[in-house]
């Protein structure tokens, strides 16, 4: 997108367009064989209301961003939790997206995925999954249950672990079921041990707009030592997404739900 500044034609954005171009050719050598690029520029105002058109013109499932570093203010004066593009964006997105913090590029063995059982868990779970394959690496699931559980409790997340993994991967998977007083800590505790973390977005019951991923993935993509991809399905989710799941059997809401009343704390959880 080449942004034009009001006030100015956006006639005025020509001659950076036509290096916008010159330089997406150049980006056509690092293709991977079988892969079909179409490079398409615009002119217009904004980067996301330019990017939020072409998602829509060319009936996207997914949008991807890079995640470069610090972000700068917003259109707004505000302080973007990402970028003032993605945050942007993401908003207004007509399709599925994907944030990748890089860290470089290495050989992909093991993917990391953290869940809690929603449909951004299972979205991060397609994406590892389609990862896994190109790589040949396989998925490690990891769900954490709070430190003190009883058994029944435990074996309850097991089974809801084995047949959540077994819905949606079909690479070689690697159930981790692991207690933790500490979430984040846990998290990069595996992700040490992974070349890759692909997390869905949490979705806090009752809480829309405080964060655009969650301060929980955010934490994650900030801190982490591998590549973290973060991803955010289209629909929209909240409490009634997470009671509903709660109510069928054998789905890792139940279980854990069943752990936090076996506690009799009642806490506030992120669901991712």
């Amino acid at each position: 997108i080449v942004e034009v500044p009001e006030g100015m034609p956006l006639s005025g954005g020509a001659n950076r367009a036509r290096q916008a171009r010159r330089l997406l050719q150049k980006v056509m050598d690092y293709v991977p064989e079988g892969t079909v690029i179409h490079p398409l520029v615009r002119i217009g105002r904004h980067a996301s209301e330019g990017i939020i058109e072409a998602a829509a013109e060319q009936e996207a499932d997914l949008i991807i961003f890079g995640w470069g570093g610090k972000a700068a203010p917003g259109r707004d004066g505000g302080s973007p939790v990402i970028s003032a593009t993605i945050d942007e964006a993401v908003r207004d997105a007509p399709c599925d997206i994907a944030v990748v913090k890089q860290r470089g590029a290495r050989e992909i063995r093991r993917i990391l995925v953290p869940v809690r059982g929603g449909p951004h868990a299972e979205l991060a779970l397609r994406f590892a999954d389609a990862l896994a394959h190109r790589h040949g690496a396989r998925v490690a699931v990891l769900h954490l249950v709070p430190a003190g559980v009883t058994e029944a409790v435990r074996a309850q997340a097991e089974h809801a672990l084995a047949q959540f993994i077994r819905q949606h991967v079909t690479a070689e998977a690697e159930p981790l079921l692991r207690e933790a007083q500490n979430v984040r800590t846990a998290i990069l505790r595996e992700a040490d041990k992974s070349d890759l973390v692909v997390m869905g977005a949490s979705a806090p019951p009752g809480e829309h707009g405080a964060s655009l991923f969650g301060a929980l993935p955010e934490s994650i993509a900030q801190r982490a030592k591998a590549t973290v991809i973060i991803v955010k399905t289209h629909e929209p989710i909240g409490r009634q997404t997470f009671e509903q799941l709660a109510q069928r059997a054998e789905t890792l809401a139940a279980a854990d739900r069943a752990a936090e009343e076996s506690r009799a704390i009642p806490t506030r959880v992120d669901r991712w």
